[in-house]
């Protein structure tokens, strides 16, 4: 086993305060959604909207999972997941925002972005340990991540 570099642990997401205002946005959208769906005949989407959102209620609800993240010789480690640096591009440390975060470029088609807050560990000791393996490159937080975190996911 190799010694870790540097490592930390951290929630895999900011976990936000959602008010009651927030529920009743997300039930009155899905009553809706549901509601046209059942209007429009399509049944089954109708079901799937109400299920979703059940689902998602109860995500949201509980506190965010921890990640322990480790940087050694050969990668990135993400809760037990070897992420080498053969298989990544370049990374990105934003500290322009209220929670700094490591943007990671990966090579993989399905999952071009990892995004990890830093929390709990000081994002230039993480920026320095990482110059010594894969190149900097300013990266923007993919959209759908941001839209994710504006919602409040």
């Amino acid at each position: 086993m190799l010694e870790p570099l540097i490592q930390w642990e951290t929630p895999e997401h900011v976990d936000y305060v959602r008010g009651m205002d927030w529920y009743w946005a997300v039930g009155i959208i899905t009553l809706t959604i549901a509601v046209l769906a059942f209007i429009f005949d399509n049944a089954i989407f109708g079901i799937l909207v109400i299920v979703s959102a059940f689902a998602l209620v109860i995500k949201v609800s509980r506190d965010p999972n921890k990640l322990e993240c480790e940087i050694n010789d050969r990668g990135i480690i993400i809760n037990k997941t070897l992420y080498p640096f053969l298989g990544l591009e370049s990374f990105w440390v934003d500290v322009l925002h209220h929670t700094p975060k490591l943007v990671i470029k990966s090579h993989k088609a399905l999952m071009p972005y990892l995004v990890i807050p830093l929390l709990n560990v000081h994002p230039e000791d993480v920026r320095s340990v990482l110059l010594n393996y894969i190149a900097e490159v300013e990266h923007p937080e993919p959209v759908l991540h941001k839209v994710f975190d504006w919602l409040g996911f």
